[in-house]
This record gives C-alpha cells, structure tokens and sequence, in this order.
C-alpha cells in the first residue's frame, strides 16, 4: 500500500522513481545529459530539469519518494543523501543531539566561510546563529532550529540571520527535520539557500512602489489648486508627512538675493511654524548659502557638528532647528527659492531620500510657477476689465456720488488694499477743510469719529497736488507721527503699514483730492500699483470735471446757456473718449493678434512635423486652444463696440437650424468636456429653416452655451431643446448650474453685467456675451429671454426666431451641392504655388512661410515693402500675403505699387492683419487686395484661397502663365 502511494506520476506519465532514478544516473555518470536521455529513452529536456530539481530539491523528499530504487540498486540511502547533497546549490548540513555540525555540504561551507574541520569545533549554533538581526544574543532554547531535535518538529520555509567566518551576516531561507534511528531522533537535517538578492531586491520594489505612490498622490493633490500659497501649502504637508518630519516650506528669495522669506509652511505640531517671516539670508552663513546658490542640495544631518553651519549654531537653534535638508531652486541663474525639511532633532538624511525630495522639489515649484503664471493672466484680465469699467462709467455717468464711489472702489482692487478713500477738497469760510467723500473696504464709521484729515507733513503733499507718496511701512517714515494730538494713527484707527497716496488734480492744474490706501501688511505696494492708481486718478479727475460742471449747470440757472456750450464740449470729449475707445480697441486687437498670428503658425507647424508624437500633439493642441480663446476674447470686444453703434453687417441665407445648434455644439465642446458636462439634444427629425447669418447665429447659442458649462458645477446637465410652430422657432438652452439672482436677472442682457464674483474669478469671462446674444438676435427679428428660479436653481434661456418663408428651399440645397461639387474639384486639382510673405514680424513671417513650405509650396519671406518690391520686379509671385503695418510703407500702399508691376497684374493679393473692422478690409479692398484675412490667419481659409488661385492657375493657357 505504501509504495503504490508513491508511485505518483507527472504529466508525462513518469512515475516519480524511474525521474530519480534518471537524475541520479545523469549526476553520477561521466556521459552527457543528452546519452541518458537516448539511454533511458526520454526527452533530454526533461533528463535536464529532473536533473536540476534532484540537485536543488529538498533531500529527504527525494529519498521518501524512491524506495523501489533504493532496494533494487546497490547503493545506500546514505551515499544517495550525499551524492544530492554535495552536488546541490543550497547548503545542507548535519547536526547532531549536542548540536555539533557532523556533516557541511561545500555549499554551506562557502556561504559560511568555514571549512569542514572548523564546522564542526562548535556548537553550530555558536559558529553560525548566535545572534539576532539587532545584534541582541540569539539563546539556542529560543532557536527554532535547535528546537526542532530535541522537541520532535520540523521546520519549514524559516527566514532568518547567518554570521559568515569573518562577522557579515546573510540573510537565509532554511528547514530543519530531525532524524531517526530505531524510533529515536539523532540529528537534526538542515537546509538553507541565500536570499540575500531576493530580499534586495524586493526592498528596492518596495522603495521604488512607495516613491511612485507618493510621487501620483503630489501629482493628484496639486492638479486641482489654483493658488500658489494652495500649492505651496499642499507640498510642504504631503512631503512632511511622508518622511515624518518636523517642519516642510519653502523660503522664497528676493530678486536682490539679500532675504529669505517664508509665506507659509506645514509643521508636526511639535516645531513652530516660521510663516510670515523674513531673514537675511547671510544669517545662514555663506558656507552654505554659495552651496545653495551652486545648485547643489544641502544636507546637515546634525547642525551643532557639521563645519558649515556650526558657527550659526545659536541661529538655528532659535528656530528649534538640528538636521535639515534644503534643496536650492534656481531660476535663470539666480537663486530664487529653498526647499526645506527640518527636524528638532539629529537625523542622517539618506540618498534616496535626498534624490526623492530633489525630484519633487523640482515638480511642486513647476506647479507653483504655473499657479502663479495662471494668476497673473487672472490678475491682468481683471485689471483690464476694471479699467474698462471705470472707463465706461466716466463716459456715461455724471453723478458725482456713483462716480467717485466707482471709481475708489476700482482703486481698491487694483491695489490691493484692505481699504482705500477718496479725500475731496472743498472750502468754506473758514478755509481749506478736507472732507471724508467715499470709503472702500471698511464701514464709514470706522473713519468718521477721527474727524477731517488735516495737511500733515504726511497729507499735506497729496492734497497740494505733490507726486505720490508710497511707503512699505508707513511707520518708518520720516514724515509720520510729527503732529499732536496722536503723534500717528489715533486709537482704534484701523492698522496701517503699507501706505499710498495719489493726488487728483482736474485738467486745470486745481488738485481736486487724494485716493489713499492702507494695508496692515509690509510692502504690499508695487512701482506697478502706483502707475495703475495714478491712471486711475487720471481718469477721476476727468469723471470728477464733468461731474462738477454737470452740477453747475444744475444749480445756476443764470449760466444755463454757459453750461450748456460747456456740457456740448464735455459731450464732445466724451465723444472723443469713445472714439479714441473705438481706436484703442482696434489697435489692442491688432496688438493682440500680431503675437498669436505666430504662435498659432508655430503650433499648427508642430502638429503637421510632429503629429505621432503624444506630447508634441498634446502641447500644439493646448497653443492652438488657448490661441482660439484670445482670439474669441478680441473679437467679442470689436463686436461689442460695432453692435453697439450698429455697424453690424449680416449675411444671410436659409439655414437648417439644427445644423447652427450643432457647429455651436462643437465651438462649446471643450468646455464642456473640461467640465464633464452631459449633454442632451432634443431635435426635431425634419430641417427646421432660418433666414439668417450663420456665423452670428452660431455665434449667438455658442454664447449661451459656454455661459450654461461655465456656470455649472461639474458632471452638471445641459439641454438643448428645439421646437417649432407654424410661424417661428424657439430653442430653450438649459442647466442645472448656479443660477441667477433675482435681481441680476432683469440686466442679465446689459453690457458688463456679471453675478457675484470671488475673487479668484474662477468663471472668467468679461461681461460681454449676453449682451452680444441680444443684440444678434433682434437684428435677425427675433428676441432671446432668461429665466430663473434663483441662486442655485439652474437657468433656462430662450431664443425665439422667425422661421424663413420657405421651410424646403430647393435653391439653397443646390446652391450647398454645387459649392460641394466645386471644393472638390478645387482639392482635386489644387497644385504648389510660389508664395511671397512680407511681414515686419519675424516671428509671423518665418512661422507663416513654415507652414506653407509645409503643406507643399515654395514661399519667399521679406520683412520690408522695399525688399518686396525689389523682388517682384525680379521674379514675380503668384500670390502675396502682405501684412498692413509695415514699417516703410504701409500694406495699402504697397498693394498699390505692386498692381502697377506688369509681372503682379495676375497675381493675387491677401492682406494679413491684426485690423478686421469693416472699414479695414474697405480699405484692403479699394488699395487691389483680393482677401483680406486676420490674425491669426485661419489655415483652413487660406488653404481654400491658395486652392482657388492654384486651380485658376492651372486652368489658363501657358502664354498668360508666362507673361
């Protein structure tokens, strides 16, 4: 019964003894692994992997397992065990009952260094196993090993510690299996491998699993903050509590390398935090401080012993600081920001740690530039957008309560103040008295018990109409506290350290006042904040003139018809101001789009040379995006002012509705999955048919749409829904976003109309889209309405339109086909062509040439008329992108010159520009420009005119071609 137990069989069908017996001939005959095989009959790979399993499988189990051979071969048990043993890749050894080593295979012997005869001096316990891996004694009665003879046991996969001969240790997986003889145990079988690689190596998987993990949860907890000090704040506790310190910040440097400064940072709880303080940074000695400035990552790990920062022992010491890592990040050769970890007591930073914190050093500060960056775009489009206001209320508004309040309001968010006032100067009989007229940012209560302001030393230049006066901490100037009664800011004054004033002086040299700003912080006034509070008194002054003579007129009725020239002359100026508005918005478009025109060509350039690289893609879609987005942010501006003066021209046709909601669709698109919005559609199944202009009227639910993903939370609901009666259509656009106010909702079609904002302005935007919708949509002859349940109920818009009077008409449809039909052929036959690019804007030009070069044509490219013309009279081009703006002579001009070449009187001519309005592309036209496009060129328009001119090209007989 036994042994037909042991007869098991392997897939093969070979019992276990005829695969021992193989082996054990393979390890003691001189033939080769390929002669026992052809003599047993057997695969010779499966001769060499019973081979190898008898070799490095466990002893014991290969003798239970092979009785039958035993007692039919004339070889022992004991000479089989040996033959296994001594041939094997582990280490086996014999031990006796008193724990002396009688047996050490040459494997065990050179893992543990010894030979046979030193093995055996000792207990084996002694020699091999005396200690614990921390270094405690290693008592043989808590071995397990030792334990498993004398208590009857075996011992199976047991990780422990070996000592070699010379004191290193190696780390072992071992078995132990006592022996019998008659019933009684007389040694104990021992087996152990090296695993010393294996657990390296699954320490350093370990190491390097942990890293990543923490490396994707950085990543995850900064994608989604969009402050600095957020980002900043994040890192330093996501990094101390990783490596358990006592404190994590960064110090940022100032530009003239003299302070260190910490805006906030994340302690254990245990170290104070060192938020809101600035040192010299010599204080940190300049051992270290030229390490850091070299780029070079600093590691003390016991600040009292270490030579570089011993002598500034008591420095650190102050700030509770023993060991510190600091890692240097440098920014165009400058020192500019330090990584610290700090810990109150010694610890020895390791490699790997200092390599990890380098690396995420390196990734948090790329993270903070970029938060900073996106603030400052936030920072400039509201300081953009403020001045716009304030211009808009000088120009329209004459009462002086809503002027001077408006405008101190301004000032106050443009500088950053925690309050600000406007002082006006008035007189009465007994002199000059200064009186409190508008008050931002704090109740005017706050201000009122201290009574007028008097000509200090300190108030007095601003109210003579003296330059502006700004201090970071306004108690260090000469000029404070010099009167009675306070000698300084009375009690109970709200906190004042940084300080600015700017005097308002009208036209005629009077100074009218002062705007005053006040912040309980150091050095919150820039050299930049100035020159914005002082173009905003510039245009107080103007508002406050207006105001006041519009006030005259109201009191003195005697000098009505004086007032009166004089309100025709301040209508005139205003006039004036709205045009140079006009010409302002003009030119910053032009300004604006000058810059884009080459990034735009750069970035489509990417994606044509690039287009299997992720990343490259990756990049050149976010350019063209954000290129796409200024550009739509220019427009709305120009539209803006031409609808508002109805310069607006349509262009209508008959046009399936639903396709209007659908290339709307595709303009919101981005925004919308930005925002993981869902969107339904709920369309009629048959055409429904508009007189219109398609680009308007696209433009128009694009609006509205990007309002509904704008203002909704994210994975919010969209719908758009489509219904028609007999005589007009009506397409409800809905969400469940925000909402708005039901005192909001009356204006929502105004100019500038905006709900509550904080001010990180996460919704962006200038006021101008729904205004735009209105006014689109009446000239088309319909009306477009809003609804609201209130804050946080969602929002419904309608747009209600006259259906065309035809709901199938043929013509267009042909019209649409033969336009198919012609592209087509154009595509089919469209050929390269030789190109000229004359642009002062070298970027432009060489970015529009690489573009086109790219697509297939020969392009030339000159940044002056004069060269142009040089060229043309010389080789002549089959078409030419003349910029307008050129610095010798103006793009109409020399269209001019060009038409009166003979070699030019076939060629055509594209204007390209930053210039778009109406007027612009009149002028284009009258000087023998064929097109007229803006900046950034569209490349899909251009590409349909080169296509065009190429098939015309093609299609004319060689003798005009020639000429």
């Amino acid at each position: 019964m036994e042994n037909q137990n042991k007869t098991t069989r392997d897939k093969h069908g070979y019992p276990a003894t005829f695969q021992v017996a193989v082996a054990l001939a393979a390890i003691q005959a001189k033939e080769s692994v390929a002669e026992i095989a052809q003599r047993y009959g057997v695969n010779v790979d499966l001769v060499g992997q019973w081979k190898a399993q008898l070799l490095d499988g466990a002893v014991n189990v290969f003798i239970e397992e092979s009785p039958n051979l035993l007692s039919n071969r004339e070889i022992s048990r004991n000479d089989l065990a040996l033959t296994i043993a001594e041939n094997s890749t582990q280490g086996f050894a014999m031990m006796d009952e008193h724990g002396y080593c009688i047996y050490a295979n040459r494997a065990w012997l050179q893992m543990t260094g010894y030979t046979a005869a030193e093995i055996g001096s000792m207990p084996l316990h002694d020699l091999v196993h005396h200690h614990y891996p921390d270094g405690r004694p290693y008592p043989m009665n808590e071995c397990p090993i030792d334990r498993a003879l004398p208590e009857n046991f075996e011992v199976r996969a047991h990780e422990d510690l070996f000592f070699r001969k010379d004191g290193s240790t190696f780390s072992v997986m071992c078995a132990a299996s006592p022996i019998f003889k008659h019933g009684r145990p007389i040694a104990t079988a021992i087996e152990i491998r090296d695993i010393t690689e294996k657990m390296r190596i699954d320490d350093e998987l370990r190491r390097v699993s942990e890293r990543q993990a923490f490396q994707l949860k950085m990543a995850e907890s900064l994608r989604a903050l969009a402050k600095p000090n957020e980002v900043m704040k994040a890192a330093s506790r996501l990094i101390g509590e990783h490596f358990g310190v006592g404190r994590v910040g960064y110090g940022e440097i100032d530009p003239a390398e003299k302070t260190v400064s910490v805006h906030d940072d994340w302690t254990n709880g245990a170290m104070a935090s060192l938020a809101g303080e600035s040192r010299p940074l010599e204080s940190f000695g300049p051992t270290i401080i030229n390490e850091l400035r070299s780029g070079r990552t600093l590691r003390l790990d016991d600040m009292a012993e270490d030579q570089r920062s011993a002598p500034y022992a008591a420095g650190y010491a102050s700030i509770g600081v023993c060991s510190m890592l600091a890692v240097p990040l440098i920014e165009d050769h400058r020192l500019t920001a330090i990584l610290y970890l700090h810990e109150s007591t010694q610890r020895p930073w390791t490699d790997e740690e200092i390599t990890l914190v380098e690396d995420v050093a390196r990734r948090t500060w790329e993270a903070v530039k970029r938060a900073r960056a996106e603030e400052d775009l936030r920072d400039e489009t509201r300081i953009l957008e403020l001045l716009n206001q304030t211009g808009q209320i000088v120009a329209s508004t004459l009462d002086m309560q809503t002027l001077v309040q408006s405008i101190t309001d301004t000032a106050t968010q443009l500088s950053g103040a925690q309050f600000g006032a406007f002082f006006y100067s008035t007189k009465d009989e007994q002199g000059d008295v200064m009186s409190l007229f508008t008050l931002s940012g704090a109740p005017r209560e706050a201000f009122e018990r201290f009574g007028h302001p008097r000509a200090t030393p300190l108030f007095g230049p601003t109210f003579n109409g003296q330059p502006p006066i700004r201090s970071d901490d306004v108690t260090k100037d000469a000029r404070y506290g010099k009167w009675e009664p306070h000698y300084g800011m009375p009690p109970r004054h709200p906190p004042v350290r940084s300080y600015l004033a700017v005097p308002v002086v009208s036209r005629s040299g009077e100074a009218i006042g002062g705007l005053f700003f006040g912040h309980s912080s150091i050095g919150v006034f820039s050299e930049r904040t100035e020159r914005l509070i002082v173009a905003v008194a510039a245009q107080a002054s103007v508002a406050i003139d207006n105001a006041r003579l519009y006030e005259q007129a109201q009191r003195a009725a005697e000098e009505r018809e004086n007032l009166l020239h004089r309100e025709r002359s301040a209508r005139s100026e205003a006039e004036r101001l709205s045009r140079m508005k006009d010409e302002f918005l003009a030119m910053l478009a032009h300004e604006l789009r000058n810059p884009l025109a080459p990034i735009s060509s750069a970035a489509e350039l990417l994606n044509m040379l690039y287009a299997s690289e992720p990343r490259v893609h990756q990049t050149s879609t976010i350019i063209r995006r954000q290129v796409a987005h200024m550009t739509r942010l220019v427009d709305d501006l120009l539209d803006v002012s031409r609808v508002t003066r109805d310069l607006v021209t349509l262009h209508k046709k008959t046009l399936d509705f639903r396709d209007v909601i659908t290339s709307a669709l595709s303009q919101a698109q981005p925004l919308i999955d930005e925002k993981r919005h869902r969107v339904t559609l709920q369309l009629p199944h048959v055409p429904i048919y508009v007189h219109g202009d398609e680009t308007r009227l696209v433009q128009t639910v694009a609006n509205i749409l990007n309002n509904a993903a704008k203002y909704t939370p994210e994975a919010g609901n969209i719908v758009l829904q489509l219904d028609a009666t007999p005589s007009q259509l009506q397409l409800h656009i809905k969400d469940n976003g925000t909402g708005i106010a039901s005192e909001l909702l009356p204006d929502v079609f105004e100019l500038f109309t905006q709900g509550t904002r904080t001010l990180a302005r996460s919704q962006g935007g200038l006021g101008l889209g729904l205004a735009l919708v209105k006014k689109l949509v009446e000239l088309h002859g319909g009306g477009v309405s809003a609804y609201s349940a209130g804050t946080g109920q969602g929002s419904e818009f309608t747009i209600v339109l006259p259906l065309a009077a035809s709901m199938a008409d043929e013509s267009h449809i042909t019209d649409l086909t033969n336009n198919v039909g012609r592209q087509d052929a154009q595509d089919t036959h469209a050929a390269a062509l030789h190109l000229t690019v004359i642009d002062d804007n070298m970027d432009a030009a060489n970015g529009l040439a690489s573009l086109l070069r790219a697509i297939g044509h020969r392009v030339s490219v000159h940044y002056t008329a004069q060269a142009a013309l040089r060229q043309a009279v010389v080789e002549t081009s089959q078409v030419f992108l003349v910029d307008i703006g050129l610095p010798d002579m103006d793009g109409y001009e020399l269209a001019r010159h060009l038409r009166a070449l003979p070699q030019v009187a076939h060629s055509t001519l594209i204007a390209v520009t930053g210039y778009g309005q109406a007027q612009d592309r009149e002028r284009s036209q009258a000087a023998g420009f064929s097109h007229h496009l803006v900046k950034p060129v569209d490349m899909v328009a251009l590409a349909a005119i080169l296509g065009e001119v190429s098939i015309t090209t093609a299609n004319k007989p060689i003798s005009v071609i020639e000429k």
